[in-house]
């Protein structure tokens, strides 16, 4: 489908004089061409075609990473093979990651770019700008193999070992290699998959790509360049160059000469990036490594000049900074300056977004309309393609997924429209083609794009318990209380068995036969407060036992006739989905998972079904489960019943509103709001409403449990995060309606209702695939650190996201915000909590989510259902105060998006943890993949 596209794309572009000019000046021009016109997917699809037709060497260049990150997914849709040539992702001078793929993917794009392989390279221009070690170099450090050609195996792994490489026995990541008798298998950094070299009598007999994973053969090769992990290995005529360079600083005033003469030192501590270009005499930039005649397309180019500056003032600041603590390269010897880059290409291809009237006379002008949007707006939309028909325009449509896909096709079957399967970053229309291009998101609202290279990632649910470590609390159903000891093997009557020591209050201690065991458990408490052991003999057990058998079987009876009422009961059969139901999960801003799907899938036969459903939604923080109950509200709402949504927090309930508002923009469904955001006379306004069936969703904390909120029609309940509520909470409302649909959605569910949906009482739909686009979170937990959390939060600024601060201490948060305005001057700092007036925290939050300041310190108010994507790092100060589940909790804030995500738990420096606070932190600290 995206071939006869582009096809089509290519002979209808070919028609137009702009384009056939653009080709001309690509093959004959001696200067700077401007262009004017072609902006986002549009200006991928004529480079590309452009470079096509005339081939050669290209070098595109964007003035962002994201906008480099995004043309080469769009060039890749368009058939054009192309290479990026990824920047380091962090704040200048800030180490990068000893274990990061930017270094395999920065020597792999750098050495095809310099020996000519990589036909079409994207770069941003910081990228562009950056100091390389030269051409020759780069070429220098790969070590050809070729089938037919001899081989030297003890060599080869030398240089190997020389270049970056363990060798180990069997290669399972990238920057390994295993060398067995005649097979030589190296994982090279950057690639997806590993080499396998196979040479009989020092000769190559055959060279193929296989998965690391399963070993299982992937294709075969004819010749393989192996690359060393670096773009610079550290040779004695670096290190040499490299202490040349600094006693040239020290000379010029640069600050006393600091040279690491330890090789091994060097090549393994952070941060040896940056002094990559201080490794040689002349560095050179990323123009210097083009073949003769290539042609360099700077795309947005009023932007280059700004950014350049930008970057040199941000280098500068940061230089200033680092010179107090070691030696660093000034900025001029990391980057170039733009216009000497320029004038080393006299033929570039210069791509501008404005153009005044005296350069317009003389640039190549494409017509072109920018991508626009419909805002979910189904019949405006329909009424724009039937005067796209009744002009002769084609229509192409881009859907993300197959989901969409048939959505679209289903909602479109009137119109004479192509829909393309694929994902592209915009779209656009060239009215002089008679052609229009959209992007499915720009019908449907806002959308997450994800990334088509990151794999799907497994996860599956812990099947198996902790085991008993000595010193555990547990709890024996005869004496109650206990500390577990060990088991011992204890000879006695001649027989030897195996006991269970327990110790008791007084230093008692007792010895369970092992085949008791089952009369033995772990003692599940809440809070940091170990419990007080029992005494053997005592009737404090006795006591507390006759207390609780009480309770639940007052619980029980209570709830038996609850459920047994709801299963009598006879609900309301919710008719089958309607067109708006497709139009409302259209507008979903994700690509559903699997098991999203499936859940779905199970509530609405739920809903449709005459018995009251009952069901929990058990899913990983982050893993969809709210999409899940938006879909059942609108499906209840289409139905004419009023949805009543149970949220344990103010901001949760903040955020859930507003994000119903915009997906309900385009219907008519009356939401509302109940919580202390809420003025007295507004909530007496939406009680009335609730009660005379106005509104349709009420979104509500513990005040909707209140008796004065009485529904007209209510069909659905939704309860959020549900282990935050109380039983009685939970069950008043479903004892006020017997017959109402109920949903509950929760992370961490409490073991009464986790046994109930075991025991079937309750149905439950399990979420264990994260979105496609989800990493596993990065967590580190260490002793607290004035520089650990000035790079924490440098690093997650210098890519432009933002961080949550928490600090569980309403009274010394402000005291916290100006430590931190102290060690970061150049950050934007708020804070946040429970006590302040609802007006300025709901203030606060959305200057947050709309990215006006980088830096949040809160407390644990953000623990529930806090999405918002451009957050990627999280510092916890005091962990060792905080309970596994919160902990889970407050991590799962962050990691929402396709990049990578950063969770920094720190505790008190010199100062000793109790035995408790150091098994969350361990056990926070072990279980980081997803789903675990």
């Amino acid at each position: 489908m995206i071939t006869l596209f582009n096809n089509r794309f290519s002979s209808k572009l070919h028609s137009l004089g702009s384009f056939r000019d653009l080709v001309d000046a690509v093959r004959t021009a001696t200067g700077p061409v401007d262009v004017v016109g072609p902006r986002g997917s549009l200006s991928a699809l004529v480079c590309g075609t452009a470079w096509c037709k005339t081939g050669g060497q290209a070098l595109l260049v964007t003035p962002t990473e994201h906008e480099a990150e995004t043309l080469i997914r769009d060039l890749r849709l368009f058939e054009v093979e192309a290479e990026l040539l990824p920047w380091w992702q962090t704040a200048p001078y800030s180490p990068v990651p000893a274990n990061s793929p930017l270094f395999g993917q920065r020597v792999r794009a750098l050495q095809r770019l310099a020996s000519g392989e990589a036909a079409v390279t994207v770069c941003s221009l910081r990228s562009f700008l950056a100091r390389i070690p030269p051409p020759d170099y780069l070429l220098s450090l790969g070590h050809r193999v070729r089938v037919g050609q001899p081989l030297d195996p003890v060599a080869t792994a030398e240089m190997l070992v020389r270049n970056g490489y363990s060798r180990v026995p069997r290669v399972s990541v990238r920057g390994e290699f295993a060398l067995r008798g005649e097979v030589l298998d190296v994982f090279m950094p950057g690639y997806e998959e590993a080499v396998r070299i196979v040479f009989e009598f020092d000769e190559v007999e055959d060279v193929r790509l296989f998965d690391a994973a399963t070993q299982a053969s992937v294709g075969k090769l004819r010749e393989v360049t192996l690359l060393p992990t670096r773009e610079v290995v550290w040779d004695e005529a670096r290190l040499q160059q490299l202490e040349q360079f600094m006693q040239q600083e020290a000379a010029a005033g640069g600050g006393p000469s600091q040279v690491l003469d330890d090789l091994k030192t060097f090549q393994t501590a952070d941060g040896e990036e940056t002094w990559y270009a201080a490794a040689f005499e002349r560095p050179a930039i990323v123009v210097d490594s083009l073949q003769t005649g290539a042609t360099v397309f700077l795309l947005d180019s009023e932007r280059m000049l700004s950014q350049s500056e930008a970057t040199f003032k941000e280098y500068q600041t940061i230089y200033r900074q680092q010179r107090l603590r070691g030696s660093a390269p000034r900025p001029e010897s990391l980057l170039a300056n733009l216009d000497d880059a320029l004038e080393k290409l006299p033929r570039r291809i210069q791509f501008h977004a404005l153009a005044d009237s005296a350069s317009r006379n003389r640039a190549i002008t494409f017509s072109y309309d920018p991508p626009r949007s419909y805002f979910g707006n189904i019949n405006f939309f329909k009424e724009e393609l039937a005067g796209y028909e009744k002009a002769g325009y084609d229509v192409y449509i881009f859907a993300d997924t197959d989901a969409q896909t048939h959505r679209l096709e289903h909602l479109l079957a009137d119109f004479s429209v192509t829909i393309i399967p694929e994902s592209i970053s915009s779209g656009f229309a060239l009215p002089d083609l008679r052609l229009v291009v959209i992007q499915e998101n720009e019908i449907f609202g806002r959308r997450k794009r994800v990334p088509r290279s990151v794999r799907h990632a497994e996860s599956a649910a812990i099947d198996t318990f902790v085991d008993l470590s000595p010193g555990d609390h547990v709890v024996h159903v005869n004496y109650g209380i206990g500390r577990f000891l060990g088991i011992q093997r204890i000879a006695a009557g001649g027989n030897e068995r195996d006991y269970i020591h327990l110790e008791y209050a007084g230093s008692e201690f007792i010895y369970i036969p092992i085949e008791q065991v089952n009369l033995i458990q772990r003692y599940i408490g809440h809070g940091g407060t170990p419990p007080r052991l029992d005494t053997i003999g005592g009737r404090g057990w006795e006591n507390r036992k006759s207390k609780v058998q009480k309770s639940v079987e007052d619980l029980a009876e209570r709830l038996i006739a609850l459920y047994s009422r709801r299963k009598r009961s006879h609900g309301y059969a919710f008719p089958p989905d309607t067109e708006w139901q497709l139009d409302f999960e259209a507008s979903f801003p994700y690509d559903e998972t699997d098991d999203q799907l499936h859940c779905i899938e199970d509530v609405k036969a739920d809903m449709e079904r005459p018995v009251p459903m009952d069901r929990m939604i058990c899913g990983d923080v982050g893993y969809g489960k709210t999409e899940v109950a938006l879909r059942a509200a609108f499906k209840a709402v289409t139905a004419g019943k009023q949805v009543a949504f149970l949220a344990p927090t103010t901001i949760l309930v903040e955020q859930h509103y507003e994000n119903l508002e915009e997906r309900l923009r385009s219907f008519p469904v009356k939401t509302a709001m109940l919580s202390r955001f809420v003025s007295r006379a507004e909530q007496k306004r939406v009680l009335a409403q609730v009660a005379g069936g106005e509104a349709d969703i009420v979104i509500g904390t513990h005040r909707l449990l209140q008796k004065d909120v009485l529904f007209k029609e209510l069909g659905l309940l939704i309860i959020d995060e549900e282990q935050r509520f109380g039983v009685k909470d939970k069950e008043r409302l479903k004892e006020l309606r017997t017959s109402v649909d109920c949903l509950t959605l929760t992370a961490t569910p409490i073991p009464r209702t986790l046994h109930m949906s075991l025991l079937k009482i309750r149905d439950m739909s399990i979420l264990n695939t994260p979105p496609h686009n989800r990493l596993p979170i990065e967590t580190h937990i260490e002793a607290f650190s004035e520089e650990k959390v000035a790079e924490a939060i440098r690093r997650e600024i210098a890519r432009g996201g933002q961080v949550f601060y928490l600090h569980n201490r309403v009274e010394t948060l402000e005291q916290v915000q100006l430590f931190l305005r102290r060690l970061l001057p150049e950050a934007l700092i708020e804070v946040a909590h429970g006590q302040m007036r609802g007006s300025d925290l709901e203030d606060i939050m959305h200057r947050f989510i709309q990215g006006a300041f980088q830096v949040l310190v809160s407390t644990t108010i953000i623990e529930n259902g806090i999405d918002i994507p451009n957050v990627n790092t999280i510092i916890i100060d005091r962990a060792d105060m905080y309970g596994i589940a919160q902990l889970y909790q407050l991590r799962g804030r962050v990691g929402r998006s396709g990049r990578a995500a950063y969770a920094w738990l720190f505790y008190p420096d010199r100062r000793a943890l109790s035995e408790i606070a150091m098994k969350r932190l361990q056990i926070i600290s072990d279980y980081t993949e997803l789903g675990s």
